[in-house]
């Protein structure tokens, strides 16, 4: 594959966008295998639907033009292929003494650009074991957010959304996530009986987990469905409702992810010089905002950074709203 200019791609790596370009080369000794590959992402991307097309540019050198609706069907599609054994099962289709060479030269290369022209972990390194099927279609699965638990429920969800997990597994795995999520960063010893889960959450929500207090209700309402459901056998939730919690879950872990992240850098550069970020809790305020437990913007509490971009955090410098100071801009 060529090395390209950023420019010439038509997309910026990390982000998503509704049509995404790709040129890519191919040895021309593989210009059928090549074409046979396209066409076999074209007629997967039609159910979602996402509308790859290509042209010859020159003797094994395409160009891909990759169409979907903003921000996700296009990551559906290439997540489900990994999901599925997608790649695994086309190779497998395949009549011909060719298969390492094609994996080699066509896939690898093709899927590669693919995968990190629109995730952030694009997990490429694993690719290869992937289509030969020797990992499992759990493990490594391309995705944007990097917390361990936040990767995990992002792919628990895209299994529910194609179909992989009916309600009630979602809705069971889903409370075990958050369960295991929460004793995690609890600090919560293995081996030790846990406290019960009204408790995980009064401990999670005071320790600083970026939780709001609607995030505290939908965790709530995950652990009653599977509860009651286990009693009953039967989901309590109907799909719409499970939908909408889905979501908000998302939001959430999105949400943290991000939040854990701004906890990983301590000061920021202003004007070409460092200085140590303030912490929660340690602003010099004119108002009263410094007496209430978490940040009423990014909900850090006491001893945290604040999460970037936050309306609370002060500049170190000046003193004043870091988001809009003439520190930040000048």
């Amino acid at each position: 594959m060529e090395d390209l200019e950023e420019q010439d791609l038509g997309f910026k790596r990390g982000t998503l966008m509704a049509q995404s370009k790709l040129q890519v080369m191919i040895g021309h000794e593989l210009d059928r295998e090549a074409k046979a590959f396209i066409e076999f992402l074209k007629n997967v991307g039609r159910k979602y639907p996402v509308s790859i097309r290509y042209r010859a540019l020159d003797p094994g050198y395409y160009q891909l033009t990759i169409d979907g609706s903003p921000g996700s069907r296009v990551d559906v599609l290439l997540q489900e292929l990994i999901l599925n054994r997608g790649l695994y099962y086309y190779i497998c289709s395949l009549m011909s003494s060719k298969k390492r060479t094609i994996i080699s030269s066509v896939i690898l290369p093709l899927f590669s650009e693919l995968l990190e022209s629109r995730f952030s972990n694009a997990y490429t390194r694993f690719l290869r074991r992937h289509i030969l099927g020797k990992l499992s279609q759990n493990d490594f699965v391309p995705g944007n957010l990097h917390d361990q638990f936040c990767h995990e429920y992002e792919i628990l969800l895209r299994k529910w959304d194609i179909g992989i997990l009916d309600d009630w597994n979602f809705i069971k795995d889903t409370d075990s996530l958050l369960t295991r999520f929460m004793l995690k960063h609890l600090g919560h010893k293995a081996g030790e009986r846990s406290p019960a889960f009204d408790v995980l959450l009064e401990q999670s929500y005071a320790k600083g987990l970026a939780m709001a207090e609607e995030t505290i209700a939908s965790f709530a309402k995950i652990h009653k469905a599977r509860t009651e459901g286990l009693h009953r056998l039967a989901a309590i939730l109907n799909h719409d409702k499970t939908s909408e919690l889905a979501t908000h879950l998302y939001l959430y872990f999105s949400y943290f992810d991000e939040f854990q992240d701004s906890q990983s850098y301590a000061t920021v550069e202003l004007n070409g010089r460092r200085y140590r970020r303030i912490r929660y809790g340690d602003e010099k305020w004119v108002d009263d905002a410094t007496g209430q437990h978490h940040c009423g913007d990014c909900a850090a509490v006491t001893g945290q950074y604040h999460c970037e971009g936050c309306d609370w955090e002060r500049c170190p410098k000046c003193g004043e709203q870091l988001i809009g100071c003439a520190c930040v801009l000048t």
